[in-house]
């Protein structure tokens, strides 16, 4: 049976915020709160990377970030521990789980793919205002994008479900249209909302769960870069996970952009980012093997 690997990755480099270092301290706190026993440091650069001649910003970084992922992922699963989570980092840090999780797939179309967040993350680096990686991540999951990002064994379109997206720029409204991705709309009711995420994955065989933090309603979770309102409720998003992980078993995952701006931004939204974690393995083993 499936048992989670906890993998801290404090990248911060994909982030388009002058903040972005606000997520090493995220991923910090996030790591004091994880089983030793199935927790992975993943090694990311202190420095900011080279753009290596492309429109990406800092993606030196994020490359060697990946690839220290990738490693780690591997790892964990020789030790039994075959579920990666990953937690602490910008967006962009979701893409080495999404790989592990098409690679394990007999066929793109019965991975299912819940992306919660505020934003689509579906710029091209060729038209993003601000080079960040953050914003490409879905379109590199897609397939499309910079070489060094792309997946090689995309993640189908018709595979995806956009859930809390509320800040689209016109290009990736565009984008989403033209592929035919489906944006869920939440329920205000939890339990509603449940079934309505079970019923969207309905058909796949293994799930993976992307999540910025800004999906949430700033009303409820502070520690973001970019807090959009009218976000999910920590109820809709905890239920909502809980009934897609028992309906579906669990491929991967990724806790993204906790970035408390003080001690006390941290100490009240850290046990909002456990519930959430708590949520994601609610239907998975714990300890190491």
């Amino acid at each position: 049976m499936s048992k989670p690997a906890f993998l801290v990755i404090p990248q911060w480099q994909g982030s388009p915020s002058s903040r972005a270092m606000r997520l090493v301290e995220g991923a910090e706190l996030l790591r004091e709160d994880l089983p030793p026993s199935a927790r992975v440091d993943v090694s990311v650069p202190l420095e900011a990377g080279d753009a290596l001649g492309t429109p990406v910003a800092r993606l030196s970084s994020m490359v060697q970030a990946r690839a220290a992922a990738r490693e780690a992922i591997a790892a964990s699963a020789a030790r039994g521990l075959d579920t990666p989570i990953l937690v602490g980092g910008d967006c962009a840090s979701s893409l080495a789980g999404l790989e592990h999780a098409t690679a394990q797939a007999d066929g793109a179309h019965e991975l299912a793919v819940l992306w919660f967040d505020a934003h689509p993350d579906l710029q091209h680096p060729s038209t993003s205002p601000s080079g960040a990686a953050s914003g490409m991540t879905l379109r590199h999951a897609l397939g499309d994008g910079a070489q060094d990002l792309a997946l090689r064994v995309p993640v189908a379109a018709s595979a995806v479900r956009l859930v809390g997206a509320r800040a689209f720029d016109p290009e990736e409204l565009a984008e989403t249209e033209s592929r035919g991705i489906q944006a869920l709309a939440a329920d205000a009711d939890p339990a509603v909302f449940a079934e309505q995420l079970v019923s969207a994955i309905g058909g796949a065989t293994r799930l993976y769960i992307h999540i910025d933090l800004d999906v949430l309603d700033p009303a409820e979770f502070a520690s973001v870069h970019t807090p959009v309102p009218f976000g999910l409720t920590l109820a809709q998003l905890t239920s909502g996970i809980r009934a897609a992980v028992a309906a579906v078993p669990l491929a991967g995952a990724a806790i993204c952009e906790f970035a408390p701006a003080s001690r006390d931004a941290a100490a009240a939204d850290l046990p909002s980012v456990l519930r959430v974690l708590g949520s994601l393995t609610s239907a998975l083993p714990r300890g190491a093997a």
